[in-house]
């Protein structure tokens, strides 16, 4: 059967001749502009749907107007951190005209900085970026573009406009007060060889700080290269094992790594939590079919994204720059982490402990 295409593209003049209203009403209400009464609106949306309209934004990104799309840049897909903020973004902004599209970082700057310039070139309405560090090449372009820009994930700095995250040094600080207070000491990081990754660096440095200072040694790390797996986890918790048989608890900079770390420490015959102990990062419900529940931090990846989508709704509607919300970092104990009553180190930090 011969397919029906090339079929002829359904104008806004085709939409004004069926609906009756001239074509000045008909854009205004393709465009989601006011001044149009709610029956006439909802006539020319009729109308649009009824003869398949789709509008042509290239036309208007051409002609220098923004169009309702929102530029998302994030270091990475690898696992449900950040399809979980895309997540919240999509609900926050549901029921508006804005849509997200996607750029990955891979935790490079020169990469953020190509990307976003790419991103821009569609002359989006907003922009948002994961993080606080940016290259002054990605400050420059952002200030050329004026438009709305949410940075996320992290809250220790000013930000270039708004921001939503929570602390990642306070995350840390949080579940090392966790650690001290359960009795554990010799401690071993396992993390990212990401140079870039300043928010794990920033975590690692209040949890490394926070034990230093209750007298609570860390022995090393060890380091993986690229995405984040569990095999990855297993395979630096064995080499863990082996350098320092004395550890007495395995910190991980991301949940996965935490699951395949629990996977090498039972395969080890390791007693966890009494004996040893693990935490990881994020909160990921994926692992929640381990054999144990890793103990982790929630960072509310899902608010994250739909605050982030309320703060673009309310700066495109008039609001001022410099919107910032702060979300308080979560310690889940799970079943890797000995239980102890909350010692007050703890809540100065500003950290909720739940098991």
């Amino acid at each position: 059967m011969k397919p029906p295409y090339p079929r002829r593209v359904v104008t806004q003049a085709d939409v004004s001749a069926d609906c009756g209203l001239s074509e000045m009403t008909v854009s205004r209400v393709l465009r989601g502009q006011a001044g149009v009464s709610a029956r006439n609106a909802e006539k020319v949306r009729e109308s649009a749907r009824k003869l398949g309209y789709v509008a042509n934004r290239i036309a208007g990104a051409l002609a220098g107007a923004p169009v309702p799309l929102v530029a998302v840049i994030v270091p990475s897909l690898s696992n449900m951190v950040f399809p979980e903020v895309l997540m919240g973004l999509a609900e926050g902004f549901e029921g508006t005209p804005l849509q997200s599209v996607l750029g990955l970082s891979n935790y490079s700057p020169v990469t953020e900085e190509r990307v976003l310039a790419e991103l821009l070139a569609w002359r989006p309405a907003a922009v948002v970026l994961t993080g606080l560090d940016h290259s002054a090449t990605t400050h420059d372009l952002l200030a050329r573009a004026n438009v709305p820009v949410v940075e996320i994930m992290d809250s220790d700095g000013t930000g270039i406009d708004c921001l939503v995250g929570l602390s990642q040094r306070a995350a840390g600080a949080g579940m090392a007060q966790a650690v001290i207070a359960a009795g554990y000491r010799n401690v071993v990081l396992l993390r990212s060889n990401q140079q870039a990754d300043r928010r794990q660096d920033s975590r690692f440095a209040g949890f490394c700080d926070a034990l230093q200072a209750a007298g609570v040694p860390v022995l090393g790390s060890v380091c993986y290269r690229g995405a984040s797996s569990v095999p990855k986890g297993r395979t630096l918790a064995a080499e863990a094992l082996e350098r320092w048989p004395e550890a007495e608890f395995l910190y991980c900079t991301n949940d996965m790594i935490a699951a395949g770390a629990l996977f090498a420490l039972e395969a080890a015959g390791r007693n966890v939590p009494e004996d040893i102990g693990l935490a990881g990062f994020s909160g990921l419900e994926l692992l929640a079919g381990l054999t144990r529940r890793v103990a982790t931090t929630d960072v509310q990846r899902f608010e994250i994204g739909r605050q982030a989508a309320q703060m673009i709704v309310e700066r495109l509607a008039g609001a001022e720059p410099g919107l910032r919300h702060e979300l308080r970092p979560v310690v889940d104990a799970g079943d890797t982490l000995r239980l102890q009553p909350v010692s007050p180190a703890i809540n100065r930090v500003g950290i909720t402990v739940t098991s």
